[in-house]
């Protein structure tokens, strides 16, 4: 099972390659164009016999009734990026991917009840993502194939239990502990007090 984190994957397209238009219209495609390329080369390479794509939804998550600043930093997503989205799904229908989205929910929250459900199952499933959060789901049946840092958008790594620990010298099923440690600024989550990276992987 190859799971796609399409609202992950179209963002980090939109900021990885430069501007691509479409000569008549001038409408911009280049997140859509990436996301392309990533899911062409994943189904050829990898030769998946199932696959879906898990959508975030409008409105506010079970995560902001918990916290009501989660996420409150972040920007307005562009209007360049908000057109692209639908041109993605449109695709994604042309190509006969299931999509999944629930309200409340986030895609990483689908991704991790559909990738539990195939290990139940005794069903691989590699996540292709551009959120590193996901690293929390990497088990024995779980891998996440994640775009390298510097480099092009398709060019990627496939981190399995071992790759995780590599990375963030803690195990898959702890980042969530590390990440409430130290915080995680990216989603405005403060974390504790006087305790950093070093601190955390220790404890």
């Amino acid at each position: 099972l190859v799971l796609f984190d399409g609202n992950a994957l179209v963002h980090r397209a939109f900021h990885a390659l430069p501007p691509l238009t479409v000569r008549k219209t001038g409408e911009m495609v280049s997140a859509v164009y990436g996301f392309v390329l990533m899911f062409l080369k994943v189904i050829n390479e990898l030769k998946p016999t199932h696959y879906a794509i898990a959508f975030d939804m409008k409105g506010p998550t079970f995560r902001h009734k918990m916290f009501d600043q989660y996420k409150a930093q972040r920007p307005e997503t562009p209007n360049e990026l908000v057109a692209q989205l639908g041109r993605l799904r449109e695709l994604v229908t042309a190509f006969h991917i299931p999509i999944f989205e629930v309200e409340g929910y986030e895609a990483d929250d689908i991704l991790g009840a559909l990738s539990s459900q195939a290990s139940q199952q005794g069903i691989d499933t590699i996540i292709v993502t551009g959120d590193a959060d996901i690293m929390q789901l990497v088990s024995p049946r779980v891998r996440v194939l994640y775009p390298k840092p510097r480099g092009s958008f398709s060019d990627t790594t496939l981190y399995g239990e071992k790759g995780v620990v590599e990375k963030y010298s803690v195990a898959p099923k702890q980042l969530p502990d590390y990440k409430g440690l130290v915080g995680d600024p990216s989603d405005n989550i403060p974390g504790v007090s006087k305790i950093g990276e070093v601190t955390a992987k220790k404890l």
